[in-house]
């Protein structure tokens, strides 16, 4: 129903894109059985200051089920997902477009590759930008709130962005929008909803019609990329 987008920011990568995309072709996705819950890359290709990564692994899920006395017993199963992954060598940031748990594995592989960290983009500067823009918010969550005992705030409804409570928590107690989900238009015309939780730097983008165009998510992408990098 939806594309899941995980963004990082890294450091120490000390090699190039060709470096990296070589580097990671020698971890190829080679389960040995069904069971094996293996983990590797299936493509890599290196452009310019770009390394794309198509990504594949297993996890073992357990499933109770009955056996032959009709006693529930635990049964392993792997589940395999995939995933792209676009590391941008000029901006020290890493993309990841598939489930929590694929971005999790592509960075475990990454780090113990490279010896890169690899740790969640801030995405509270574009959070505040698209917020700003939306046709509608569903729900709103402040963090950092100064405010006597309370440090969080969260505010549920239709139109809420229109509440005046809002910027007071955001501006005199200093509050930043750290999640959200609202519905706002995207470069195409198309209006998506989106959830944003900005301190995992993490997205979720809700397919409506034909779906999620290229040039929509690379624009919410660079639009947080941006904004994450600038507040250095």
């Amino acid at each position: 129903m939806g594309l899941s987008v995980k963004l990082y920011r890294y450091a120490g990568l000390k090699l190039s894109a060709t470096q990296l995309a070589t580097a990671l072709k020698k971890i190829k996705y080679s389960p040995k059985s069904k069971k094996d819950a293996a983990a590797g890359f299936t493509k890599v290709t290196a452009s310019g200051k770009k390394v794309i990564a198509d990504i594949v692994a297993g996890f073992r899920v357990p499933v109770l089920s009955y056996d032959k006395d009709g006693n529930l017993t635990p049964v392993h199963y792997v589940s395999i997902d995939k995933g792209t992954a676009y590391v941008k060598t000029d901006k020290g940031t890493v993309e990841v477009r598939g489930s929590e748990r694929i971005a999790r594995r592509f960075k475990s592989l990454v780090e113990d590759a490279t010896g890169a960290k690899l740790t969640p983009l801030n995405l509270n500067g574009g959070t505040k930008k698209i917020y700003d823009a939306a046709a509608d918010i569903a729900s709103v969550l402040l963090s950092g709130v100064e405010k006597g005992n309370l440090t969080q705030a969260e505010f549920r409804g239709i139109g809420i962005q229109n509440e005046d409570e809002i910027g007071l928590y955001t501006r005199r107690y200093k509050g930043e929008i750290t999640r959200f989900r609202g519905t706002f238009p995207y470069p195409s015309g198309a209006f998506l909803t989106t959830t944003v939780n900005a301190e995992a730097g993490s997205l979720m983008i809700y397919r409506t019609g034909e779906g999620i165009y290229e040039k929509d998510l690379n624009w919410i992408v660079d639009l947080m990329e941006d904004a994450a990098l600038a507040q250095r």
